[in-house]
């Protein structure tokens, strides 16, 4: 029977449909056959898996995304202690944070390219383990120069979730969920910094030792390391090409050896592209930056996390501290509102943004074009520029030495609009390359923590300069300036997008891609 022709019959049912396209055992586990990458039949397919088995590893790899700008900010209430120890400035002292951030955008171009040859799951056991040893190295530092080379060894070596994860969240779950779950990705790594001073500034006071920063650290990467253990499959797998007629349904192969176990103990080598490739692999990611639909939406959103996120973590001790006249646990404190914040903004980014594109999609009778998500992020842009506003002129209008809690409101008004944009540019940059998600992923990274790394280098002298209001007022203007970006993907992305497809693959080797591409570009 020639099933093209008879799915065109109206008396056709769908369970007869399903049927012939071999789409069973698809229907009996998700209830549903319009999936985007469409699972094979094996149960050991990452997109197979339970809800329970996915979600756990997702908040894994999320809190080891998070545990990178943590690590780097954990060190800002110790400022005072670092400058008398070491003899330093209190600006020289803000260098052990301000230095790690760029080797958190840079080296994940490294881990990206050995994790496509040997798998995912070796790479996060390795960072974890090697980053509580550096932690712990960290604590034990006597000289300034010491202290800095550990916390970039740590940098180094704890940032493979920054091109790793969205690689990961692509391999276990379905478009239609992409939005939700990038959105957890990204609210953990926006949370970083402002959780670590949260935590560190009581610990540091009542301790009155810097060096209880590092032993904490250590025993959370190694905890981690414990959890990836038992909890962190492979989801790396060579999944079959799946038939779709009826005489060759039962050609897909059916794996009966695979036990629930297998991910977590077998080992292989997923790439045989030679080693000695490895450093053309590395930077190959660089050459994908000049395409519009990542350059423009990883630099807009690099911009919005500058300063909203960056800002309120490196200045929060100089601006709030010194005006309220604030102690080491009191400094700590005031990232309560920054972490409620963005910790709010993030349901109404991630599952608004999805069910904003779902109504998009309905209206469009099925249609989707990944442009559809930008709208939702221009209400971010706006959020952010009021509250950095808000907190730029309640700080410089209240009185000193009494603390005043609006400029928190301003700066948790930040934090949330800074999530939504977050959310939806980095799902957006990843969505509209689904050939390349991980070189997506690696060049979000890259652009957000490059212009993050300078910050703290001119925020200061900026404000002492200019005055707390003109300051914000010039910073969100820059803000504003990372919306215009937006619109114009909006308007252009598809054309910019079309004109990319059209010239094919940079790489001979991105020929053979995810296998979800074709899937989403024809309905993208």
């Amino acid at each position: 029977m020639d099933m093209a022709e008879d799915r065109g019959k109206p008396q056709t049912s769908f369970h007869e449909y399903v049927s012939a396209e071999g789409l069973e055992e698809v229907y009996k586990r998700h209830g549903r056959i319009d999936l985007v990458p469409l699972p094979s039949d094996l149960p050991e397919d990452p997109l197979n898996w339970s809800s329970l088995r996915k979600n756990t590893l997702l908040g894994l790899v999320a809190f080891h995304a998070c545990l990178g700008p943590f690590s780097a900010a954990c060190a800002i209430p110790s400022f005072e202690l670092f400058s008398v120890e070491f003899g330093v400035s209190l600006t020289k002292a803000s260098y052990i944070t301000a230095a790690p951030i760029v080797f958190l955008g840079t080296f994940p171009f490294l881990w990206a390219p050995i994790s496509s040859r040997i798998g995912r799951r070796p790479v996060y056991l390795a960072s974890m383990l090697i980053s509580a040893a550096m932690q712990l190295a960290s604590a034990y530092c006597t000289t300034y120069g010491a202290l800095v080379a550990c916390r970039v060894l740590v940098a180094i070596f704890i940032c493979p979730p920054q091109s790793m994860g969205a690689s990961t969240v692509s391999e276990m779950f379905f478009v239609h969920q992409k939005g939700q779950k990038m959105g957890v990705w990204a609210l953990l790594v926006s949370l970083g910094p402002t959780i670590a001073p949260l935590i560190m500034g009581p610990l540091v006071y009542h301790t009155g030792q810097w060096q209880w920063t590092f032993y904490l650290l250590a025993i959370m990467n190694f905890v981690h390391f414990i959890l990836y253990f038992f909890f962190c499959p492979e989801t790396l797998f060579n999944r079959p090409v799946r038939s779709t007629n009826l005489e060759s349904a039962d050609t897909e192969p059916i794996s009966t050896a695979a036990k629930w176990y297998t991910p977590y103990t077998s080992f292989q080598i997923y790439s045989r592209e030679p080693w000695s490739k490895l450093p053309m692999d590395i930077i190959s990611p660089l050459r994908y930056i000049s395409r519009p639909t990542i350059l423009l939406p990883s630099f807009a959103n690099a911009i919005t996390f500058t300063y909203t996120n960056v800002l309120l973590t490196v200045q929060i001790p100089a601006l709030l501290g010194q005006k309220y006249q604030l102690n080491t646990q009191q400094i700590g404190l005031q990232f309560i509102a920054p972490f409620l914040g963005a910790l709010l903004g993030e349901p109404f980014a991630g599952l608004g943004s999805d069910r904003w594109m779902q109504y998009c999609v309905k209206r469009a009778h099925g249609k989707r074009k990944v442009e559809w998500r930008l709208p939702f992020a221009i209400p971010g842009f706006l959020i952010a520029i009021v509250g950095l506003m808000v907190l730029g002129v309640r700080l410089q209008n209240t009185p000193s030495g009494v603390w005043n809690i609006t400029p928190d409101i301003g700066s948790a008004i930040a934090l949330f609009g800074q999530q939504i944009v977050t959310t939806v540019c980095t799902t957006y940059a990843i969505e509209s390359q689904p050939e390349h998600t991980g070189q997506a992923a690696i060049l979000v990274a890259l652009i957000r923590q490059t212009y993050a790394f300078t910050g703290p280098f001119y925020f200061t002298d900026q404000f002492n300069a200019m005055g707390i209001v003109h300051a914000c007022g010039l910073l969100s203007g820059l803000i504003g300036f990372g919306m215009c970006l937006i619109f114009a993907c909006m308007m252009f992305g598809k054309y910019w997008r079309e004109k990319e497809a059209s010239k094919g693959p940079i790489f001979k080797s991105d020929s053979v891609s995810v296998e979800i591409s074709k899937e989403e570009r024809s309905t993208n």
